[in-house]
C-alpha cells in the first residue's frame, strides 16, 4: 500500500480539499477518503492501521465505551513498550479526538474513530511506528490547504519515543493488550507474526 493521507467524509466538503490533495500528491502521498469520521490522517509504510469492528444490538446508543477500551487498550500496548503514554488530545494534533494516545502530554501516537451504520460499528485506530519526519511534513501541508490548525511536532512515533521501529512487535504488544482487555479473544486474533507493511487487522469478537 503507498503513503495515503486518509480524508474524513467531513474533509471533501472543506472549500480547501482539492488543495489538499494536490498538497499530499506532492508530498508524495497519494489521497484516500475513509468511512470513518474526524479528520485528515497520514499513513505511510510506519504506521499501523487496526479495524475492529462488530455487531451491538444497541448500535448508535452506545458508541463512547468502545472509543474507551480501545484507546485504553493501545495506551497500555504503548505502555508495554515504554512510551510514557496517556489517552487524551493534545494542542493542535492532527486529527483531533478525546481518545487519541499520547506520549508525555506531548505527543500523538495513536488516535481513533468510529463508524456505525445500525447496529454495525467500526473502530478504526492509527498507530504511528517510524517514519516521523515524513509524517510531520505531508500532515504539515495539508492541514494548511484545509485551514486547520496543526502544529507538527504534536505528530509523534513510537520509534522516536522509544527506538522501537519493529511493526511485529507493536503488533505484539497490541495483541496481548486486546486479548487482556477483552476486545477479542485469542483465536479471532489474524496471523501477527508478518503485518502488511501498513495495516494489521483485527477480527472482532462481535
Amino acid at each position: 500500500m503507498p503513503p495515503v493521507v486518509a480524508f474524513s467524509r467531513r474533509d471533501t466538503r472543506n472549500p480547501g480539499f482539492a488543495s489538499a490533495v494536490v498538497a499530499v500528491v506532492e508530498h508524495g502521498f497519494a489521497a484516500h477518503v475513509r468511512p470513518v469520521g474526524g479528520s485528515a490522517a497520514p499513513l505511510h509504510g510506519g504506521s499501523l492501521v487496526l479495524d475492529h469492528y462488530g455487531v451491538d444490538p444497541a448500535g448508535a446508543l452506545s458508541p463512547h465505551h468502545r472509543f474507551t477500551a480501545v484507546a485504553e487498550a493501545l495506551r497500555a500496548a504503548l505502555g508495554s513498550l515504554g512510551v510514557d503514554a496517556r489517552v487524551g488530545p493534545v494542542p493542535r494534533e492532527y486529527c483531533p479526538g478525546d481518545h487519541s494516545v499520547n506520549a508525555r502530554g506531548r505527543v500523538k501516537i495513536a488516535g481513533t474513530a468510529q463508524r456505525i451504520r445500525g447496529r454495525s460499528w467500526l473502530v478504526s485506530s492509527v498507530v504511528q511506528v517510524h517514519g516521523g519526519p515524513a509524517l510531520r511534513d505531508v500532515a504539515l501541508a495539508c492541514y494548511d490547504a484545509l485551514d486547520l490548525e496543526l502544529d507538527p511536532l504534536t505528530i509523534g512515533t513510537v520509534e522516536e519515543e522509544t527506538g522501537v521501529r519493529e511493526l511485529h512487535a507493536v503488533v505484539a504488544a497490541i495483541v496481548t493488550a486486546y486479548v487482556t482487555h477483552g476486545l477479542v479473544r485469542p483465536d479471532d486474533i489474524l496471523d501477527s507474526a508478518t503485518p502488511a507493511p501498513v495495516e494489521a487487522g483485527r477480527r472482532p469478537t462481535g
